[in-house]
């Protein structure tokens, strides 16, 4: 699916379901959901103390159709605002990104 037929998709649903909640509700509902990612992520680490189990999946996924809601709801279209970031890291930020290891350190770059 791409990111526009996920605006879609999730537009639909809103709408058949009641309606847009405004921009900062929608916005205060987007950073609970990074909460409960940056929570399940900590768990899964074992930062904290474990819950009986953990579903980052599932918390991505609501983070994703948040955040499509949130996009819908001011006029964005993710896949062109996507396209403009990755240029965007493309230019600025490249170099920035090598010599990371998977965990974030910085390792020695030839």
């Amino acid at each position: 699916m791409t990111l526009k037929e996920c605006q879609q998709r999730i537009d639909a649903w809103i709408r058949a379901h009641g309606g847009y909640w405004g921009e900062f509700e929608i916005l205060a509902r987007m950073s609970e959901e990074l909460g409960e990612v940056a929570s399940d992520l900590q768990r899964m680490k074992g930062l904290r103390p474990r819950k009986a189990e953990t579903d980052i999946e599932g918390e991505l996924g609501d983070l994703l159709f948040i955040l499509c809601a949130f996009a819908n709801r001011v006029d964005i279209d993710l896949e062109g605002a996507l396209i403009k970031t990755l240029a965007k890291y493309d230019r600025r930020d490249s170099a920035a990104w090598k010599g990371k290891t998977q965990a974030g350190e910085t390792r020695p770059t030839p």
